[in-house]
């Protein structure tokens, strides 16, 4: 188990992980974006395709070790991670320029509190899983000052939570700052990789340019998946060519190339975009939209039953095909976070997945009120 979770840690430091969750935002009704109600469907629909390249991610790992190889989720993986990581943290800027001039404690609690609440509750249920194969003797002292470390130093999953934290303190203290500056800097940190031995600041420079493209360039990725529903054919074609070639450039080992990733993730990125906006029309494929309205709760809830299915696989299920446990592993986890925000949702513990009253820094009726005008 430690090492695999050294090599996700690793994987998911490399690109590969990633996921958007925050709250609903009031947006403006545009039928050629596939919307119902007062969200755009799409960006529900790339949400609901990134955790599923999460969790299926997270899925690979336990499969290479104990078969050698992932089977199909090899393929898989490889071929989403020019696009994974670098979408969601761009879907989590796209909103950004609603809120960014309001009050600083309004800002903070929404975009900076709100992640950190997560933070702290699912360390508590995450970090002990690494206990097992500590090399120190666990004590309630100690256990605490681990706790607290990985705080600091998020594990498994917990470090993305982090990161959308300080990125939306960042982009709100150099908003002023010209796109023509800040852009080429954070390219600068993605393509020369840099270390301070600070882990957030180390992160930092990973997928920034992403988050600030999300933010400044919003528009443009909205008139794509207009774009997208208006021209279906040209649409269709555009996202099989990429798929060819992005295949190829992954199978080359290209995706790997620090100049050539930020290339391949804003492309990947409008491709994503490009077929949420297409799906967004169908209603079978409604699952998929749920799934991303409700990212944090397969963010936050998959990992614990992941865990328990690789325990049970490796005890019982050895003799099952790779491939088969590629489906059936990441399908589990994603509906036990379900049920279990379905369970808790009207309960006491709803908690899990929706910050009480006293977590937050500005009342929530006063915050509604605010909004609503």
């Amino acid at each position: 188990m430690a090492r695999l979770r050294a090599a996700l840690r690793a994987e998911c430091r490399g690109g590969t992980l990633c996921f958007v969750f925050s709250s609903n935002p009031v947006v403006t009704m545009s039928q050629s974006s596939g919307t119902s109600g007062n969200r755009y469907a799409w960006v529900d629909f790339a949400k609901g395709i990134c955790i599923v390249a999460v969790v299926t991610l997270y899925a690979q790992g336990p499969l290479q070790e104990l078969y050698g190889h992932a089977g199909w989720l090899d393929h898989w993986t490889a071929f989403a991670r020019p696009f994974r990581m670098p979408d969601f943290f761009l879907i989590s800027g796209l909103f950004l320029p609603r809120v960014i001039d309001r009050p600083w404690r309004s800002y903070l609690d929404t975009k900076v509190a709100h992640y950190l609440y997560f933070l702290a509750l699912w360390s508590l249920f995450v970090v002990p899983t690494t206990w097992a194969s500590v090399p120190w003797e666990v004590t309630p002292w100690r256990a605490f000052k681990n706790y607290i470390y990985h705080l600091y130093r998020p594990e498994a999953m917990l470090w993305f939570i982090l990161m959308l934290a300080v990125y939306f303190v960042v982009t709100r203290l150099i908003r002023r700052v010209p796109w023509w500056i800040v852009l080429p800097v954070g390219a600068a940190l993605k393509v020369f990789p840099y270390h301070t031995g600070i882990y957030p600041v180390d992160w930092f420079g990973e997928y920034f340019v992403f988050f600030y493209c999300g933010y400044f360039f919003a528009r443009y990725f909205f008139a794509l998946a207009d774009w997208a529903q208006g021209h279906r054919p040209h649409a269709l074609a555009a996202v099989a060519a990429w798929a060819v070639v992005n295949a190829y450039l992954v199978a080359q080992g290209w995706s790997t190339n620090q100049f050539l990733f930020p290339v391949l993730g804003m492309v990947g990125i409008c491709a994503v975009v490009i077929v949420s906006s297409l799906l967004s029309r169908y209603e079978f494929m409604s699952w998929l939209r749920y799934l991303g309205q409700n990212s944090i709760v397969v963010y936050l809830g998959f990992f614990l039953p992941l865990i328990g299915m690789f325990y049970l696989v490796r005890r019982f299920g050895s003799g099952l095909s790779v491939n088969l446990l590629g489906v059936i592993v990441p399908a589990i986890s994603i509906l036990c976070a379900m049920c279990l925000f379905w369970a808790t949702r009207n309960t006491w513990a709803r908690f899990l997945f929706k910050r009480p009253a006293w977590a937050h820094l500005v009342p929530p009726a006063r915050k509604a009120v605010a909004t609503a005008h």
